[in-house]
C-alpha cells in the first residue's frame, strides 16, 4: 500500500486549514453583514467622489470606520450628505435611522447627481441644461445649495464639456465615473476583509488551540493518525465536489457593489429585472436579514459539529490537553508561532485550500497507482 509521510502530513494540514477557513469565512460574513460593510464601503466611495476631504487616507481609520454606525460619508450641508438624502437613495436603504443602501446602480447615481445639480424646483419644459451650467458656474448644487468641492467640480466640468451640454451624454459620463470608482471600492473591501479574516483566523487558532507546529509533530509520529485524517479529507472532498464553485460565487457576491445591467437587459425579462432589484437596490427587509444571519449560523454549526469536531477529536486539539508542561518561555514562543502560522493559513481562504487539497489527493492517488503497478511488475 502506498504510504508517504510527507505527502500525508501535507494533506492532513491542508484539510485542517480548509475546515477552519470555512469557519472563519462564515464568521467573517456574519461580521460583514452585521456591521453592513458593503453599505459603508459604498458610502466611503460616494464621499470620495463628491468631496475633497482625505477622511479615509489612513488604513487604520478606514478599517475603524467599518464598525461605526454612521459617519462614513459627508455631514449635513455637503454634496455627499445631500446625495444620501435624495429620495431615490434614501428609499433604497432599510427603514432605519442611518441605514444606507449597499448597492447603487450607475444609472441611479447619474440620475441623483443630475438632480442635485439642476435642483428640486424643476418643472416640465424648464431649461435643465442652463440649470446644470448655472450650478457648475456657481460651484454649488441647486438641491440643498451645498458647495461643490474643487476636485469634484473640475471633474464635473470636464464631463459636462465632453458631453457638449447634452444631458444624456453627461449622465453616461457620470455612469462611467461611477463604474470605475466601484472597481476601486471592491479593492477597498477586499483589503479590509482580508485583514479582518487574518484577525478572525488568529482568534480561531487561539480559541481552538490549533497550533500548526504541534500538529506537524503529531502527524509525523503517528501513521494511524495520518491515515485517519487523510480518510476524513477524502470523504469530505467526495461529499463536496462543487465546494470550490460555491466558494467562488460566494466571494464574488460578497465583493459586488453594483449590477452591470443595461436598460435593454433589464427590459429583456422579468427574472433579470428581479435579480437587478435584489442585487442593485438591496430591497432587504428585516426578516430577510435575519434569515441570512440564521443561515450563516447554521452553516457554522454544521462545520463545527460534523467536520471540525471529528478532526479535533482525532488530533486531540483543544484546551483540554495541557500545553507547555515544561513552563519554559521557548515553549510559549513556539505555541504562539504555531497560532500565527495557522492564522496566516486561514487568511488564504477556503477556496485556496480546497483547490490545493484536490491537487494533493490526485497526486497521492497517482503515486499509489504507480506503486501498485511497480509491485505487479
Amino acid at each position: 500500500m502506498f504510504n508517504s509521510v510527507a505527502l500525508d502530513v501535507v494533506i492532513s494540514l491542508v484539510f485542517i486549514y480548509l475546515l477552519y477557513s470555512l469557519l472563519a469565512t462564515t464568521v467573517l460574513e456574519l461580521i460583514a453583514s452585521g456591521f453592513r460593510f458593503r453599505a459603508k464601503i459604498l458610502e466611503r466611495a460616494i464621499f470620495r467622489m463628491l468631496e475633497d476631504d482625505c477622511k479615509f487616507h489612513s488604513r487604520a481609520m478606514s478599517f475603524f470606520y467599518l464598525f461605526k454606525k454612521c459617519g462614513n460619508g459627508g455631514g449635513p450641508g455637503s454634496v455627499s450628505g445631500d446625495f444620501y438624502k435624495h429620495p431615490l437613495i434614501k428609499f433604497l436603504g432599510n427603514n432605519k435611522p442611518n441605514s444606507k443602501p449597499a448597492y447603487i446602480n450607475n444609472q441611479t447615481f447619474s440620475k441623483v447627481l443630475t438632480d442635485l445639480l439642476r435642483g428640486d424646483q424643476v418643472k416640465p419644459g424648464d431649461d435643465v441644461r442652463s440649470m446644470i451650467q448655472d450650478a457648475l458656474d456657481q460651484k454649488k448644487i441647486n438641491w440643498g445649495f451645498a458647495r461643490i468641492s474643487d476636485e469634484t467640480l473640475s471633474l464635473l466640468k470636464s464631463y459636462w464639456a465632453d458631453a457638449q451640454g447634452d444631458i444624456e451624454q453627461f449622465k453616461k459620463n457620470l455612469e462611467g465615473w461611477f463604474d470605475e470608482t466601484m472597481e476601486r471600492a471592491t479593492g477597498w473591501y477586499k483589503k479590509n476583509t482580508q485583514f479582518l479574516l487574518l484577525l478572525v483566523g488568529l482568534i480561531i487558532a487561539i480559541a481552538f488551540n490549533v497550533d500548526t507546529i504541534t500538529l506537524i509533530h503529531k502527524l509525523k509520529k503517528d501513521p494511524k493518525l495520518r491515515e485517519q485524517i487523510v480518510q476524513q479529507a477524502t470523504a469530505f472532498a467526495n461529499a463536496n465536489p462543487d465546494l470550490d464553485k460555491k466558494l467562488i460565487l460566494q466571494k464574488k457576491e460578497n465583493e459586488k457593489f453594483l449590477a452591470h445591467y443595461t436598460r435593454e437587459e433589464l427590459k429583456s425579462g422579468d427574472s433579470l429585472y428581479n435579480q437587478f432589484l435584489v442585487d442593485s437596490m438591496e430591497l432587504v427587509t428585516y426578516n430577510e436579514i435575519r434569515a441570512r444571519r440564521d443561515t450563516l449560523l447554521k452553516r457554522a454549526d454544521l462545520v463545527m459539529k460534523n467536520d471540525i469536531s471529528n478532526v479535533n477529536y482525532s488530533l486531540a486539539i483543544g484546551w483540554d490537553i495541557p500545553v507547555c508542561k515544561s513552563g519554559k518561555p521557548g515553549c510559549y514562543i513556539l505555541l504562539f508561532a504555531g497560532w500565527i502560522i495557522t492564522a496566516l493559513a486561514i487568511s488564504l481562504g477556503a477556496s485556496f485550500w480546497f483547490d490545493l487539497l484536490n491537487k494533493f489527493m490526485k497526486l497521492r492517488a497517482s503515486l499509489a497507482s504507480s506503486s501498485v503497478d511497480d509491485k505487479q511488475k
